[in-house]
């Protein structure tokens, strides 16, 4: 009897490191295709705050296209993080609202918000 459960162990153990992968995939997703605008909060008071906040194009599957070049992106749940190209380490977190918001590296929401403006242009 403990032999046969002690085969079992390691079965147990394999299965158990398998569905951790694939529990986590199941959050994985990509965005769909088209242009995304960005713009920044202002307020009524204070200083104009003057930048250029960036655009990018989502093209096919998780890559992406900008101005300055393209690169690729992870969106796990609401999480968008671009991980290669000139938008590389920007993340944004999907609000109630629909719209996506800068996360800054202190893990506090920014002023930075992006959303889907219309279809990818036809190349």
């Amino acid at each position: 009897m403990w032999s046969a459960m002690l085969r079992s162990v390691p079965t147990l153990a394999a299965l158990a490191v398998l569905s951790v992968p694939v529990q986590a995939a199941s959050d994985l997703d990509v965005l769909p295709q088209g242009r995304y605008g960005c713009w920044t909060a202002g307020a009524a008071v204070g200083p104009a705050v003057i930048d250029t906040p960036p655009a990018f194009t989502i093209i096919r599957g998780s890559s992406y296209q900008s101005d300055s070049g393209g690169g690729t992106y992870l969106l796990a749940s609401d999480i968008l993080t671009f991980t290669r190209g000139p938008l590389k380490d920007m993340r944004l977190r999907r609000t109630r609202e629909g719209f996506w918001q800068q996360i800054a590296r202190d893990g506090e929401l920014g002023r930075l918000k992006c959303n889907r403006r219309g279809a990818a242009p036809l190349a």
